[in-house]
């Protein structure tokens, strides 16, 4: 279990406190809402995490789904297929349920293929299956909670539709929903105000610059990595505040501090992170020379066979990249982000491989279009080497689509055909919808990425 003295757990349990005494005495809730900040969805998730194992503490049974959203007609197929996919691997749970209750009658594949049979939503079918599961708990009287923190939401508007169907449902008393809003945003307002009996919404004020201040320092202050951790901290504190010449102050005791431990990939780390901040000041004559100076130390660490320095190598293309492609040398940017992908390649990483492909053939499609060609190529072939749960919840369905189309215009219609073939078989039938969607928010965040 996590120690009462860890900052963070302390957090965690201010959650879970929230939670018992405010949403667990009051069984009519049906969707319960978490008004976080940005900074606090890695708290969430842990919270998510703990709660998921046998150390939760709260008395319902709950179950993340990290399900991304992709339209109100097919989200419900895509929990039914997620969930049941999750619990056929999980045979700890399958045995664990099966000991506990011997008639465990609950039938996944029944679900599963009743999904697939379905034309249009499978609202129904979704509730149907929780309440089978549910039904399943050895405490017949223990509530199922689904947490739904989707990667990705393409539309808020349909989220908000998909919710309230879910509200107009008889959904069974045992059955809610919890969902996460940002503050200052308040995406759901107005679907909780319609429905105050059956709706909840819960904010716990959580000071994590305090947490990670504590933890930062939690050690041998004398230690390497408690120094480095200080000065990750205290550059973050400075660029929120503007501060060009701290960050620089600290830079440069992080490179000083991981110089001297001696370990290279903490001390070309301290270069990427150095660098990372600066981004916010686009000193980009610095930037580079910390990312070249960076990437030599990575390098040298791997010929010393210091493992840790590969994922600290990926990296640094790729940082190296986006300084590029914000200065506009476009061609610099390409060759970055291709050596960032062929480098996690060659340490058989391949899914970190797809996004840095993917921003290379687009970079390339309109200022380098010999280099089309084969970054589209490298791309697709990165992707479809791996195991399609990898894939389901990646980006690879917009880069599937982008190769797929470039088949069709060269004239290779077999290929083209065989390659839907396996896009249907890892997304579904919808795939070049969801790879559509998938697609238009990556040019969203490309496009901000690129006027940073």
């Amino acid at each position: 279990m996590l120690s009462e003295h860890n900052p963070i757990a302390e957090l965690v349990h201010q959650i879970q406190q929230k939670w018992v005494e405010e949403v667990s005495p009051f069984p009519k809730l049906k969707i319960t809402r978490w008004l976080i900040k940005p900074d606090e969805a890695r708290l969430y998730e842990g919270f998510l995490k703990l709660e998921s194992t046998e150390h939760g503490s709260i008395p319902e049974m709950l179950v993340a789904m990290l399900t991304p959203f992709v339209s109100e007609t097919t989200y419900s197929k895509h929990i039914i297929k997620d969930w049941v996919q999750a619990y056929k691997k999980d045979t700890k749970t399958q045995e664990k349920l099966q000991a506990k209750n011997k008639d465990h009658a609950w039938d996944a594949d029944n679900f599963l293929s009743e999904a697939e049979k379905e034309m249009g939503n499978c609202d129904d079918l979704l509730l149907q299956m929780l309440s089978a599961f549910q039904k399943t708990m050895p405490d017949k009287k223990m509530r199922l909670v689904v947490a739904l923190f989707p990667y990705s939401i393409q539309n808020f508007d349909a989220f908000n539709y998909w919710l309230s169907n879910m509200l107009k449902k008889p959904m069974p008393v045992e059955i809610s929903f919890m969902i996460f809003d940002h503050v200052g945003e308040n995406f759901y307002d107005k679907l909780f105000e319609k429905n105050p009996e059956l709706t909840k919404t819960l904010r716990v004020n959580l000071d994590i610059n305090d947490a990670i201040s504590k933890i930062s320092k939690m050690g041998d202050p004398n230690s390497p990595e408690v120094k480095f951790r200080e000065c990750i901290l205290e550059m973050g504190k400075a660029v929120q505040k503007n501060n060009e010449a701290k960050v620089d102050a600290w830079g440069e005791k992080a490179i000083l501090v991981t110089q001297q431990s001696g370990e290279k990939s903490m001390f070309a780390s301290a270069h990427l992170v150095y660098a990372g901040m600066l981004f916010s000041f686009k000193k980009f004559d610095k930037i580079d020379a910390l990312l070249a100076k960076g990437l030599r130390i990575a390098q040298y660490g791997i010929s010393l066979n210091d493992g840790a320095c590969k994922p600290v190598l990926i990296q640094m293309h790729g940082y190296i990249g986006a300084s590029k492609q914000l200065q506009k040398k476009t061609q610099e940017a390409v060759t970055a982000y291709q050596a960032q992908g062929d480098t996690a390649i060659s340490f058989q990483l391949p899914v970190m491989a797809l996004t840095p492909y993917q921003q290379a053939y687009n970079l390339s499609k309109k200022k380098l279009p010999h280099l089309y060609d084969e970054l589209i190529a490298k791309a697709y072939q990165a992707g479809i080497t791996l195991k399609n749960e990898e894939l389901v919840h990646s980006g690879f369905a917009s880069i599937g689509l982008d190769y797929y189309q470039w088949l069709l215009n060269h004239q290779q219609h077999s290929n083209a055909k065989e390659t839907d073939k396996k896009l249907t078989e890892i997304f579904g039938t919808d795939w070049k919808d969801q790879a559509k969607q998938t697609g238009a928010q990556y040019e969203v965040n490309a496009r901000e990425a690129a006027q940073v």
